[in-house]
């Protein structure tokens, strides 16, 4: 699914082409759409020839043009390692909460923890676990040992255990919860986590 070249060249190419595609957009709408997802690759393409200082120019026009945007697991770890990379653990621990509540799935995956297929082959859970194979693979060869033990820590650290357990207790209980105050309360706090807001944790 995902095109990635390897020469730097075409990797600068790629960026280029991506930001001219934004802007033009930008220019003849007065917004940006971007219904191919390339808002996702470009941190991706900015790592991998090691332009961190670009990386974080892009994550910063990124949350300025989609401050709502739930975005996907594989854009989330390559934002985690690059601001793992330049030393700010704190906001790399909360990227690395959002892309494990972008799908369950994805930081046991690439851990190597094996994980047990969904019984019902429709609905989120399904969709979630059929995605780990259409990840940029590059994306996750990236990690070097020492990042993925410091995933591993984070992952099972006492905070993020808690907001992955109730953010699961809430997926759970939706799937039978029927339309009324009850649901729609259950899903704000399932969205708050998503956003990071832990205030019903108290954490």
């Amino acid at each position: 699914m995902y095109d990635i070249p390897t020469d730097p060249k075409k990797l600068k190419q790629r960026i280029s082409r991506y930001k001219r595609s934004f802007k033009k957009e930008q220019e003849e709408h007065g917004w940006i759409s971007d219904g191919a997802g390339k808002r996702y690759l470009l941190g991706l393409l900015y790592l991998l020839i090691d332009d961190l200082d670009g990386a974080l120019e892009y994550y910063q026009w990124y949350g300025e043009k989609f401050p709502d945007d739930i975005g996907d697991a594989a854009h989330y770890l390559v934002w985690m390692l690059v601001l793992y990379r330049v030393g700010n653990e704190q906001r790399a621990s909360d990227k690395l909460v959002e892309a494990m509540l972008a799908n369950l799935f994805f930081i046991p995956h690439i851990l190597g923890v094996e994980q047990e297929r969904p019984d019902v082959e429709n609905g989120s859970d399904y969709i979630e676990y059929l995605y780990l194979d259409e990840l940029p693979q590059v994306a996750l060869d990236l990690c070097t040992p020492e990042e993925l033990e410091w995933v591993r820590n984070k992952y099972y650290s006492k905070k993020v255990t808690l907001v992955r357990e109730k953010y699961i207790e809430i997926e759970e209980q939706l799937k039978s919860e029927p339309v009324g105050p009850k649901r729609s309360k259950m899903v704000d706090s399932k969205f708050k986590l998503r956003k990071l807001d832990f205030s019903e944790l108290g954490i």
